[in-house]
């Protein structure tokens, strides 16, 4: 049997609606899926999408009523430690303390930190030198990852670190016998640490005002690299301007050296470093 003009025509209209139907609904679901992989939403504004390469922040700088501030001196070429300063600052009490830690320390780190960084380089040990840290860390990473371990060694948290550049460190420090521990007034316990230079301390009795301290920290941070600001560092002035000469300290971090390696005295060691942080 024929089909009539006018059904033949129905059924047509009919597939012309559905495929109409049809071809919209492909471009909305298009249209749907590139909003939402590029973060667009109905209002025509684009979100904030997170670069896919975004170094993640290891160490997150603070500034503290008592600042624990690692400083690391290193090659300038390589990028390899070579010494090891906690400096700590009680504003409070307005006094400094500059304690070496010696860059042979051998040290085991925790389970917990372990399995973290195992993720990131497998062949790492758990037990280390210091100076090998370089050695398992890419470059732009090290001195946080550095970091980490210091704060795992002496169970604390660090404020901020700063890395020098070792011969604008040797404009600061000089190597001397100093004793370990807080606690040996006979001085009998000696070990190379690290004090002010000279140089360094001649300098020093030409600064007067925080105008002129704020001129020399803002000058010497165009030559390092600090996790802290120098907005943030900025607020410690009216504080180190206040700390006699008598109140700076230089000692090296409890411990005992054997077979060439140097092992920290953990308990003594948190006693140490209590005394500086009012605990």
């Amino acid at each position: 049997m024929r089909k009539s003009a006018g059904k033949i025509f129905f059924i047509q209209f009919i597939k012309s609606v559905v495929f109409i139907f049809v071809f919209f609904g492909v471009i909305l679901v298009t249209y749907l899926t590139i909003m939402n992989y590029y973060g667009i939403d109905d209002s025509g504004s684009i979100k904030t999408i997170a670069p896919v390469n975004e170094k993640p922040q290891l160490h997150k700088a603070s500034v503290d009523d008592v600042s624990k501030h690692l400083i690391f001196s290193v090659d300038e070429e390589s990028g390899e430690i070579k010494k090891l300063v906690l400096e700590i600052f009680n504003c409070r009490a307005h006094r400094i303390a500059y304690i070496t830690i010696p860059i042979k320390t051998q040290f085991t780190l925790s389970d917990s930190l372990y399995r973290q960084l195992v993720l990131i380089k497998p062949s790492i040990p758990q037990s280390l030198k210091l100076s090998a840290i370089t050695g398992y860390f890419p470059k732009e990473s090290v001195y946080e990852y550095g970091v980490l371990m210091i704060e795992d060694l002496l169970d604390m948290r660090l404020s901020y670190y700063s890395v020098i550049p070792e011969g604008l460190y040797e404009d600061i420090f000089k190597t001397d016998d100093l004793p370990r521990g807080y606690n040996d007034p006979q001085n009998s316990n000696r070990y190379p640490g690290e004090m002010f230079s000279d140089d360094f301390l001649e300098f020093l009795s030409t600064i007067d005002t925080e105008r002129d301290l704020g001129e020399y920290i803002e000058k010497i941070y165009n030559e390092i690299d600090s996790s802290l600001s120098i907005g943030d560092k900025l607020n410690y002035l009216e504080s180190y301007i206040k700390v006699p000469g008598e109140n700076i300290s230089f000692e090296v971090l409890v411990g005992n050296e054997s077979n060439s390696e140097y092992t920290v005295d953990k308990l003594m060691a948190y006693k140490q470093i209590g005394v500086y942080l009012d605990e």
